[in-house]
This record gives structure tokens, sequence and C-alpha cells, in this order.
């Protein structure tokens, strides 16, 4: 389903934003992965791989489609991801809104790992 041309030039700009945050959460949950002294540097390297490795996959559905007939797909994923504020969204046209306005936010969240043994 495609999108008002008025809708397509807000979701750009809706796109930018999210965008940003989304790297922006990356580099944080990267950091605070790096940095976590208690656990091994491998099990931290394990855990930024599957972190960049899972996040990769998520950039390219929400992102990497750039036409107006996936922009509501691609918001709705936004909008899962909790990259867009509720005034952000209503921007939009209220037939815009409607269709993604099933969408539960879910934040992403770290999954700590148990520490890897090496069984040398």
């Amino acid at each position: 389903m495609s999108i008002l041309e008025s809708d397509w030039k807000k979701f750009k700009e809706l796109r930018k934003i999210a965008l940003d945050r989304f790297c922006l959460g990356v580099l944080a949950d990267a950091k605070t992965i790096a940095q976590h002294g208690a656990l091994s540097a491998h099990t931290r390297y394990v855990m930024l791989y599957r972190l960049m490795r899972d996040r990769d996959k998520d950039i390219e559905h929400a992102f990497n489609a750039y036409s107006r007939s996936s922009a509501l797909r691609a918001l709705s994923l936004m909008v899962m991801h909790d990259l867009l504020t509720d005034a952000e969204l209503s921007t939009l046209s209220e037939e815009a809104r409607h269709s993604i306005d099933y969408v539960v936010r879910q934040p992403y969240e770290l999954e700590w790992m148990d520490e890897i043994v090496s069984h040398d």
C-alpha cells in the first residue's frame, strides 16, 4: 500500500530521525558491552558480534526499503523499535497513523550472556 505524497515527504524526514536514533542506540549498547569488565573479552566480543548481526538485519528491514510502497512497513518497524515519538508521528495524515496504530512498541534491550567457558 502506497502512502500519500504529503506523508512520503514527512516519512523521509522521520526516517532520518529514526535512523540517527537507531545508530546512536547501537553505539551506546556496543559501548555498554565493551566496557562490561565483569565479562571476559571473548564473551564481550561474541555479544558485540551478535548485537551487530541482529541490528544489521533490523536496519536493513526498517531503513533500506526506500519506496512509497514500503514506507508504512518501514514506519511500523521504526515505531516497534521505539525510534519515533507520538509527537513526531502526529505530523502524518490520519490515514497513515491509522495504518500503523496496531504496532506495539518494543524498545531494544541488551541480552546479556552467561560467561562463555573455553573447553581447552
